[in-house]
């Protein structure tokens, strides 16, 4: 049986002397695992397709309860250069697979897409994207925090969660204060979903 699925490429991983697995983190909210052959060769045409943050459609085939890449079309290039970027989007695209592994949630899908085109486009600090995805990622799956009325100038962590709940951009905060949240923001993830974000930690 084929479908179609909407999706961002959460993880990559070789398989076989020619092919990858990959989870997809489809735009239903679900995390599903799915194979794609023939991707390391050269001269392959979905290799765009299977890199971690690939934004596409994917027309998968089900066979004994396991699902293959048939093609795939992209919908947005969503490649990351930078290095402090790149581990950000890295953040979410984990957190993301936690999140949602077990308990599907549209809502995550939508809001990693957002934070993902922050990130990329927004000229924000990088790390500010990450902490607005682990934030909200904690209060859509249960977990809500009415917080203050944002600040300008925010100089508490939890001031400055208050601005980055929706990523308002019309705030001023040091860069400690951003390194101090992310890390108590991922903390506090890795405790709600009892897991260890690899990529913050890395």
């Amino acid at each position: 049986m084929n479908k179609s699925v909407t999706a961002i490429v959460l993880r990559s991983e070789d398989y076989n002397d020619y092919d990858k697995k990959i989870k997809l983190f489809t735009e239903e909210g679900e995390v599903i695992r799915v194979i794609i052959r023939g991707v390391k060769r050269s001269t392959a045409k979905l290799r765009f397709a299977a890199q971690p943050f690939a934004f596409c459609n994917y027309e998968l085939s089900e066979r004994n309860g396991f699902y293959s890449v048939i093609k795939a079309a992209a919908i947005e290039d969503l490649r990351i250069s930078d290095y402090e970027v790149f581990v950000s989007g890295c953040v979410m695209l984990e957190a993301a697979e936690r999140a949602c592994e077990y308990q599907p949630n549209s809502e995550l899908f939508v809001l990693l897409l957002k934070r993902l085109k922050t990130l990329i486009y927004g000229g924000l600090d990088p790390k500010l994207s990450a902490i607005s995805f682990l934030q909200n990622a904690i209060h859509k799956s249960g977990y809500s925090y009415k917080y203050d009325p944002p600040k300008p100038n925010p100089e508490t962590v939890m001031e400055l969660l208050a601005c980055t709940e929706e990523l308002a951009t019309d705030f001023t905060a040091s860069g400690e204060l951003i390194n101090k949240t992310f890390d108590k923001i991922a903390a506090n993830f890795e405790d709600k979903f009892s897991c260890s974000l690899r990529s913050f930690r890395h």
